[in-house]
């Protein structure tokens, strides 16, 4: 449940550092900025669920499934 809430709380800290920037970037002016911001931050919040999936819940899987001979 700990790694749960980590992984909430780094998504959580992705969110409001992108709602930060987008305070200071003109998206009028810039919108290439902002979209590339936009992907970075989507990469960002992708890659830690991944590794999530990866490396807890996959884990989980294969102990629940496991056979012992």
């Amino acid at each position: 449940m700990s790694e749960f809430l980590t992984l909430i709380g780094q998504i959580f800290i992705i969110a409001c550092i992108q709602s930060i920037v987008e305070l200071f970037i003109d998206i009028d002016k810039r919108p290439y900025q902002a979209r590339v911001m936009n992907i970075a931050c989507f990469l960002g919040s992708l890659y830690l669920l991944v590794n999530y999936i990866a490396t807890v819940l996959l884990g989980e899987i294969i102990s629940v499934f496991k056979i012992n001979f």
